[in-house]
């Protein structure tokens, strides 16, 4: 069945706990895992607040000895991470999908996100079968959410809430000069967020700088290469850092060098990278603040307060979901005998079908339709009958039983 670890931004106290986890983890896990013959599937799970593992196996407690030794030698405390089994692994992914473990609820891009991880799972060949039904499901689960609740309307992602505190800190931001470190998903949701904002310059800078060009250009800003982030933060009032690099970007002496140019004027940081991205002592730099995911808390907080009805709408339908997967779960063996049965039943219908027309030309047809039913019928209870007379010679009764049962003989003498 299902056997999952976590280490999540609640598991970990914080984003702040993530930041030296997370590097290990994608390192270690993947390796480890798929050499694991006891581990048919895996997906990982990778965003800002987690980083989840799902595995598929025939033996739980091998799998469960098997993370919890990744954990030992790769988390440095037994409570930031946790493992899950069966139905509570896919409650679990369901409240994920649909924004209810994030630290902003029902944000949106969690979804996308999760679908992504799911998607290059099947790319890179180890999801198949228990897994692609279990993530497919949790889709419709997500969609089903976001259509018949408002879990996420007018909800806040990252990015949003980003903004939000930034507006908290330095007033609004029309007419202030940004600079976006990054332009992936989270730098794209930053972006959004922004507009109608009629903020001042902006400048986009990132690794790739085809993609700052792209984002730039959404945003009527400018492209600066990285080698120019110094310049770019010089000239900025505020810098949104939401890059997917695995070190530190923003050093203490980036931040003198750029300060150095405007030593009175007040430079907002905030980082939601995970791992963090900037370097902790840049607060040391006279007139500059810094603030991270674990500033988002408060924001979070009245988020959730703001959605409390529409969190249980959505926890009832999750309960119904699983419920669902509950008795499709116990009807999968009926489900496998009852796929076998419409296969050699095809096989016997084809036969007799067969033979019935090359006998067409030159018996009359209802000649032809009696032998071709006579035949179908002997054929399929031929071997029932044999065994149900084998079963009643043995003794077992619950075989006759059960095909009174099955075919609705209780009421015939």
């Amino acid at each position: 069945m299902i056997v999952s670890m976590h280490v999540t931004h609640t598991s970990a106290g914080g984003t702040e706990g993530l930041n030296d986890v997370v590097p290990i983890l994608e390192a270690e896990v993947a390796r480890r895992v798929s050499a694991m013959d006891f581990i048919s599937e895996y997906v990982i799970v990778r965003t800002c607040n987690r980083f989840e593992v799902y595995t598929a196996t025939a033996d739980n407690k091998a799998a469960v000895k098997a993370v919890e030794l990744i954990l030992k030698s790769t988390v440095p405390s037994s409570n930031i991470a946790y493992i899950l089994e069966d139905r509570d692994s896919i409650k679990h992914l369901f409240r994920v999908v649909c924004g209810l473990d994030s630290l902003i609820v029902g944000e949106d891009q969690i979804q996308h996100q999760v679908r992504e991880c799911y998607m290059k799972g099947k790319e890179e060949g180890h999801v198949k079968g228990m897994l692609t039904r279990l993530f497919d499901k949790a889709m419709v689960v997500g969609k089903r959410v976001r259509s018949e609740t408002a879990l996420n309307k007018g909800a806040v992602s990252v990015g949003s809430a980003s903004v939000e505190l930034a507006e908290s800190k330095i007033g609004e931001l029309q007419g202030k000069s940004i600079t976006i470190l990054g332009a992936g998903d989270m730098a794209s949701v930053i972006a959004k967020n922004l507009t109608g904002k009629n903020v001042g310059a902006v400048f986009v800078s990132n690794r790739t700088y085809s993609r700052a060009l792209e984002l730039a250009d959404e945003l009527g800003g400018t492209a600066v290469s990285m080698a120019r982030m110094n310049d770019a933060m010089a000239d900025s009032d505020l810098v949104l850092v939401a890059t997917s690099a695995p070190h530190t970007v923003v050093h203490k002496e980036n931040v003198m060098e750029a300060m150095e140019r405007r030593p009175d004027r007040k430079l907002l940081i905030i980082d939601v990278s995970i791992p963090r991205n900037v370097d902790e002592d840049v607060v040391e730099v006279p007139n500059v603040e810094l603030d991270n995911m674990d500033s988002l808390q408060t924001i979070a907080a009245q988020n959730a307060r703001r959605r409390m009805d529409e969190i249980s709408s959505a926890e009832k339908i999750i309960a119904q979901e699983l419920t669902k997967m509950d008795v499709e779960q116990k009807e999968q063996y009926a489900n496998d005998v009852i796929r076998k049965i419409g296969i050699k039943l095809a096989g016997v219908r084809d036969h007799e079908l067969e033979t019935a027309m090359s006998r067409a030309n030159s018996t009359d047809i209802g000649t032809l339709l009696d032998d071709l039913s006579r035949a179908l019928i002997n054929k399929i209870t031929a071997e029932v009958y044999a065994n149900l007379r084998e079963a009643s010679r043995e003794g077992r009764v619950d075989t006759c039983n059960a095909a009174v049962e099955l075919f609705g003989l209780r009421d015939l003498k």
